[in-house]
């Protein structure tokens, strides 16, 4: 972690709040200033949410994407620049870990209409509903190797009904960033599973 001293870290607040000011202003002396500062800080915060290395360094690229993004935000009467950061880092990580539970009930549903759910199979041949079962099987295991973010996308626009836009500013993120993730998603669940049948 940077700027620690023996007795703890140590923050220049009028500095952080002057550097935040640059940034919302397109400096990227500033942005990369700050960001050499406190990348360990808020890897470290998103760890102690996710406990999951991988996860947080994936994070820690949205909140500083964030912070990129949403600097002209920051105010002082709020209170210290490192708190503000601290508070994207944590609120950012505390939403990828609902994300989580979320596509793990899914998935456990999605399992669970496959393995249980025998309607779709009634009145059909031994060889048809064994062909179903097949591709179902196939759907839910290209599904599962999508990463989160990509399945994250797919699951709101296709079983929340958002549109790509709404998805895109629920998740805090750029319009054409979540396009190119379902876009991808679809195409990954497409060379998985050949549904022409």
């Amino acid at each position: 972690m940077k700027n620690l001293t023996q007795n703890g870290p140590t923050y220049d607040d009028e500095a952080d709040a002057h550097k935040l000011r640059g940034i919302a202003n397109g400096d990227r002396q500033c942005f990369r200033a700050l960001h050499d500062r406190y990348d360990g800080l808020l890897f470290f915060t998103i760890n102690n949410v996710l406990n999951d290395r991988e996860d947080s360094a994936e994070v820690l690229q949205e909140v500083l994407h964030s912070m990129w993004r949403k600097a002209h935000l920051y105010s002082s009467g709020r209170g210290r620049p490192v708190t503000w950061l601290s508070s994207l880092a944590r609120n950012r990580a505390i939403d990828r870990l609902r994300s989580k539970k979320r596509q793990a009930k899914l998935k456990k549903a999605f399992g669970e209409e496959i393995e249980v759910n025998p309607r779709e199979s009634r009145g059909t041949g031994g060889i048809e509903a064994a062909q179903r079962r097949e591709t179902c099987h196939a759907v839910r295991s290209a599904v599962m190797n999508l990463t989160d973010l990509q399945r994250e996308a797919i699951e709101k626009v296709y079983f929340e009904g958002l549109t790509q836009k709404e998805t895109a500013s629920q998740l805090g993120e750029p319009l054409g960033t979540v396009k190119a993730r379902i876009r991808r998603g679809l195409a990954k669940l497409r060379d998985s599973v050949d549904l022409s049948e």
